[in-house]
């Protein structure tokens, strides 16, 4: 049956050209090689003087069939973006070729390798590769999307979805270390040897009483690791596991192991997650499962018949490596070339799939401890969000897990038309498998699980003897006699065996809550559209474009959901010298929902840190209301496709300080009062500590800056008179000071003291009744100075002022009358007048302004 084929003027025309006839008629027929039309243009010469030259060109037919009708006409000019954009002719095809198998199309049999001048080759007509074989049949776009529709028409009607699976780490793990082997040996063994004293007790009823067969079976030790590795599938692939036959590793040949690898390939042993019977199980009903692998094709293989015995789960649906056309990159389109709307991937690695709409990202099964993916050893590590971002450009190790994407290797296109590229293509290729070979030779060679296990068993027996020495210390030591010979020597005492690996991941069951909940979503739309839209006809491009029932929509927004209102600020994790907006870590977090922020603002509730006593943190700290939390709680959010809880990630309150000493706001200096009690004792524990060399210090030269201190601040007679009251006590102003007191005024490194409030004077009500002064001076400076003065016993003041000057009427006093109703008199002492005196000597060594309201009345009354 014919087909309308359109076609478009080659790219490679000299545009802008003007049709200049058309030479074939419509209904006319035309072979391969025909001439379709004659076109003119406008040559330029390479001399710049030079007028352009008139030349002609032709278009000849690269198909062969009937005319159906011309899309341009004589005198037409036509542009390159229009010859892209319009086809030129319509062509009447008996075959349009679109599906070929082996270099012949499917459909009629014509040999699709030939390439003419023309430079079109039939080949090119169906390059999509649909079936998961390398060698299956190609088809066209036009052939890919009636398939398609057929597809998505049968699994509608089962209600299933389409489900691509991976196999390393996220179904099974696999390893070729033989210490796996030997365990499993060990474990069949002993389980052999224990079927074998069961069957002999039944046979013989007294030979469980029998002493000889119960001390062996004490001593009887199982592997700690034999529970785990029960359901451990084993086999062996032959050198082409590799991906690289022996001859190109050069003249290389191994010795030993790697020989026995060359020659006889080497031994597989898979352990399948926890919980993959019941997963398989419940998801195909619900899904029509395929297997996308970075391994070989044989290996894909054994793999699915160890889980998939029957075939009933994946039914030969496996791509690998050798059908995939990359080994750095997977496809969607490599299967689903056109509709991607009923496709879910589960894989542990986002990066290889540049975190698709349709991914759903598993945590990694590392069962084999440390072993990682045996097959895909030349992609990039996978590396911890946290250290993605903070390597230079240069690197291309930028793979977070378990949520990150990483930059891969440029990949080589194995599907390259130059055969300059494709041979630089296959070198690349060769290289990478050469590099998982020699890795997979090292596991064999190196045995990392044995290893681990004997580091495991140092660890545990050292700290058994901690324990056991750590209680032996809180008994009595036994004798010289009575100790055992084995107690003189310092050998450890080896303990119980510890297992190396864990048989308790739980991961399958997350992920099989997701799939069903994505099911459920894309069904539950599906079912309304088809009510709403229930005996409309649509064509198949158009019912892609509207409907509401896809996964690339559904899966992205569960994952939104996620950290959906919060607020994020990150803290030492994003490097200063990268943008914030283009790290891998801002854009995963704006994929789940969250949004970030480069400061911090009034939308911050999360502070996600990855150290303490940052400025960040410190500053939301400060602020509250925002929950500072480690690095962990947002991945393990993302690992888990659910919000942790954060009380388990809080960082801990940063130790808190001291109180500061609350000062009084009138003492004057914030050193000790001389008499207080603890002031010897500070300058006792200061000499006992050597804190203070007391001998160096030069207390003449001290007593003389004071004395110019205090001279430059008075008057002549002031200076006088305060030299005169200073000698008396000189001498003695060395005893009253204490020597912590007087180092701190040596002291070079001193703090220059501020300018202080000066003590307010006492108020007569706070005075007494009676006049006295009371017993203790305000201040350190009067108490110096009343000490002094005692010692003396001479005063300057009592010089100047007399008794029988405060008889006079002038001095205060507080009489009864209509203001003062207490009836009470107050009559100024001399001891008053000497602390009235002392103060002002304070006043004026101290420069303060501020004036006692008392003093101001006495200076007034006095004159």
């Amino acid at each position: 049956m014919s087909s309308l084929t359109e076609l478009h003027l080659p790219p490679n025309l000299p545009y802008p050209i003007k049709i200049a006839s058309l030479d074939v008629k419509p209904g006319a027929p035309v072979q391969r090689g025909a001439r379709l039309l004659s076109y003119s243009f406008a040559y330029l010469p390479a001399i710049a003087s030079a007028q352009p030259e008139m030349r002609f060109g032709t278009w000849d037919c690269s198909v062969e069939g009937t005319i159906d009708s011309w899309k341009v006409k004589v005198g037409d000019v036509i542009s390159q973006q229009r010859a892209k954009q319009r086809p030129a002719i319509s062509v009447s095809e008996p075959c349009k070729h679109g599906v070929q198998i082996g270099g012949l199309c499917g459909l009629c049999g014509k040999d699709m390798t030939d390439y003419d001048y023309t430079g079109f080759s039939d080949a090119s007509r169906a390059s999509i590769q649909m079936t998961h074989s390398a060698f299956g049949p190609t088809v066209s776009l036009e052939e890919a999307q009636r398939i398609e529709k057929e597809t998505a028409d049968h699994l509608l009607k089962s209600k299933k979805l389409s489900l691509i699976v991976d196999l390393d780490q996220t179904i099974v793990h696999a390893t070729v270390d033989p210490t796996v082997g030997e365990w499993i040996a060990e474990g069949e063994v002993w389980e052999a040897r224990q079927a074998k004293r069961a069957s002999s007790s039944r046979s013989d009823g007294n030979a469980i009483e029998d002493p000889t067969d119960s001390a062996p079976e004490v001593d009887d030790e199982c592997n700690p690791n034999w529970d785990a590795l029960k359901d451990v599938k084993k086999f062996r692939l032959g050198p082409e596991s590799f991906g690289i036959s022996t001859p190109s590793r050069g003249s290389q040949k191994g010795k030993g192991k790697q020989k026995l690898i060359e020659n006889d390939g080497c031994m597989y042993y898979i352990k399948p997650r926890p919980g993959w019977q019941e997963f398989l199980r419940d998801t195909a009903t619900k899904y029509q499962m395929h297997v996308y692998t970075m391994g070989t094709r044989a290996y894909a293989e054994e793999v699915c018949a160890a889980i998939d015995p029957d075939g009933k789960i994946f039914a030969g649906r496996i791509l690998s490596r050798d059908e995939s056309g990359s080994l750095t990159q997977k496809s969607l389109q490599r299967l689903f070339p056109c509709d991607t709307s009923m496709v879910v991937i589960i894989d542990d690695r986002a990066d290889v799939w540049e975190w698709s709409p349709n991914l759903i990202k598993v945590i990694p099964y590392d069962f084999f401890v440390g072993i990682g993916d045996i097959n895909s050893a030349f992609l990039p590590k996978v590396e911890p969000l946290a250290t993605v971002i903070s390597p230079p450009p240069s690197t291309q190790t930028l793979a977070p897990s378990p949520v990150g994407t990483m930059i891969a290797p440029a990949e080589p296109q194995l599907s390259s038309s130059q055969p300059e590229e494709r041979e630089k293509n296959e070198i690349a290729s060769k290289a990478m498998l050469t590099q998982n070979s020699l890795a997979l030779e090292a596991q064999v060679e190196e045995r990392p699980l044995a290893k681990k296990q004997e580091q495991l068993q140092v660890a545990s027996d050292h700290l058994n003897a901690e324990t056991t020495a750590g209680v032996a210390g809180g008994q009595s030591s036994p004798s010289p006699d009575t100790r055992p010979p084995s107690a003189e020597s310092p050998s450890v005492e080896k303990g119980p065996r510890k297992a190396l690996l864990k048989n308790d991941d739980t991961e399958l069951q997350r992920v099989r809550e997701l799939l069903n909940e994505v099911h459920r979503q894309f069904f539950t739309a599906y079912e309304s559209h088809s009510q709403q839209h229930r005996g409309k006809k649509r064509g198949f491009s158009s019912a892609m474009k509207s409907q509401p029932h896809d996964v690339t929509t559904i899966i992205p927004q569960m994952r939104a959901q996620i950290l959906n209102g919060v607020h994020i600020l990150f803290s030492s994790v994003i490097p200063l010298d990268m943008k914030a907006e283009t790290t891998e870590i801002w854009k995963v977090a704006h994929m789940f929902g969250a949004q970030c922020y480069t400061e911090l603002t009034s939308r911050i509730t999360h502070v996600v840190a990855a150290k303490h006593g940052t400025v960040k943190v410190d500053s939301a700290r400060r602020r509250g209301g925002i929950k500072i939390v480690w690095l962990s709680w947002f991945t393990d959010s993302i690992a888990l496709w659910r919000r942790q809880d954060e009380t388990p990630y809080l960082l801990d309150e940063p130790p808190i300080a001291p109180p500061s000493p609350i000062l009084d706001p009138h003492q004057i200096s914030s050193d000790p009062e001389p008499d207080a009690d603890d002031w010897d004792i500070e300058a006792s524990a200061n000499k006992v500590s050597g804190s203070l060399e007391f001998d160096d210090i030069n207390w003449n030269d001290i007593n003389d800056e004071v004395e110019a201190a205090m001279n430059e601040s008075d008057d002549d007679d002031t200076k006088s008179e305060r030299s005169s009251v200073r000698s008396g006590f000189a001498s003695d102003d060395d005893d009253a000071m204490s020597d912590d007191a007087q180092s701190r005024v040596s002291s070079p490194n001193a703090t220059p003291r501020l300018k202080r409030k000066r003590l307010r004077s006492l108020t007569p009500s706070e005075i007494g009744l009676n006049g006295s002064y009371g017993d203790s001076p305000r201040s350190p400076l009067a108490k110096r100075k009343k000490i002094a003065a005692e010692r003396s016993r001479s005063s300057k003041l009592k010089e100047a002022i007399t008794a029988d000057d405060l008889v006079n009427p002038s001095t205060p006093s507080i009489e009864q009358d209509d203001h003062n109703q207490g009836g009470l008199s107050l009559t100024i002492p001399a001891t008053w007048e000497e602390g009235e005196n002392e103060e002002e000597e304070e006043e004026s060594d101290e420069d303060d302004d501020e004036d006692d309201f008392l003093a101001r009345e006495l200076e007034a009354e006095w004159g």
